[in-house]
């Protein structure tokens, strides 16, 4: 693996870099802790150098420790860090412009920060996750999710510390409109079972059958496929459209290692490292490139894409208020 690596990522001579470390913050790998310390000493062979990678919880944990610790920061680089945390980022001006070279090989549906600060490494829809044993009749609208028959039955994150809840938010605003959204979660709010802080905590809910349905990536299923030799997970979209959760990489602005980090940056987009996400990561690449198996074929896809329904601008001046709003409606 570190030959591919080598041939198709040192086309030059190796460069020479500030640091023969990199410093890395890198949110959770959501159903394969070992996949970033694996992956990560790929990269240490490839440029002789040692990652020195520092895992979260969620995204937005680690992007309030870097803007806690400020320049002071030993982080380079940020991986991990979504397109829900966007405007928090640019706020907070945590990142330098770069623009890989390899970018040109990355869907520019899944591109959500146009100055490439922030540049995408995988994504997933948004969906609800259900056990195909346990419930036959999973909502497929909006709408349906707001049906008695669902009451306590579904799993969501809180928007206030988890990307996906966040992601849900954002999914509702932009569907049913600033008027519309609080209508749609007071009709769920009888139907929700557990708000939790995070996916992991959400799944081992979901999988311990305490709840037979929760908000999840679409893709999820397919780990059960591949390593539980099981398809009874199922996921489905709602009819009036999905939304992307896009995992992407950052450079720090504070970083003493930019030509290492750029090169971090590099291979994270490669067509070798790219081609883990769907086996390892359980996500879809962004590289076109990439091949995908059958079950990914097979995955529900969205009639109708809100994830750049919202503006930045939008978000960053009205997002403090539709949490608040979302705050008094699900919590008292």
């Amino acid at each position: 693996m570190i030959f591919i690596f080598s041939c198709s990522l040192k086309k030059e001579a190796t460069p020479t870099f500030e640091s023969e470390e990199l410093n890395v913050y890198a949110s959770e790998v959501l159903l394969n802790e070992d996949f970033l310390e694996e992956s990560m000493s790929l990269f240490e062979g490839i440029f002789n150098c040692k990652v020195n990678l520092q895992i979260f919880v969620t995204a937005q944990a680690m992007v309030e420790q870097t803007i806690a610790e400020k320049d002071s920061t030993k982080a380079d680089v940020l991986f991990g860090i979504d397109n829900t945390l966007l405007y928090l980022a640019l706020k907070e001006s945590l990142f330098v412009e770069y623009e890989p070279k390899n970018l040109k090989y990355v869907n520019k549906e899944v591109i959500f920060d146009k100055t490439n600060h922030i540049i995408p490494v995988s994504y997933s829809d948004l969906g609800i996750i259900y056990n195909s044993r346990n419930i036959s009749n999973a909502p497929v609208t909006f709408g349906e999710m707001q049906d008695g028959k669902f009451k306590n039955q579904i799993i969501i994150m809180d928007p206030r510390k988890s990307s996906l809840g966040r992601a849900m938010l954002f999914w509702s605003i932009a569907a049913f409109g600033e008027h519309g959204y609080g209508h749609f979660w007071r009709s769920i709010k009888e139907n929700i079972f557990a708000i939790t802080e995070s996916f992991d905590e959400a799944y081992n809910m979901f999988l311990a059958a305490e709840a037979p349905l929760m908000l999840g990536y679409v893709t999820t299923p397919i780990f059960h496929i591949k390593k539980d030799n099981t398809d009874k997970y199922k996921s489905t979209i709602p009819q009036e459209g999905g939304f992307k959760l896009i995992k992407g990489v950052g450079i720090l602005r504070s970083t003493k290692n930019q030509k290492l980090a750029e090169q971090f940056v590099e291979f994270l987009l490669s067509e070798e490292f790219q081609e883990l996400i769907p086996l390892e990561m359980w996500m879809f690449p962004v590289n076109k490139n990439i091949k995908l198996s059958t079950e990914y074929k097979l995955l529900p896809e969205p009639k109708r894409d809100f994830t750049k329904e919202l503006s930045l601008r939008t978000i960053q001046w009205r997002y403090k208020s539709w949490i608040k709003k979302w705050e008094m409606i699900m919590l008292k």
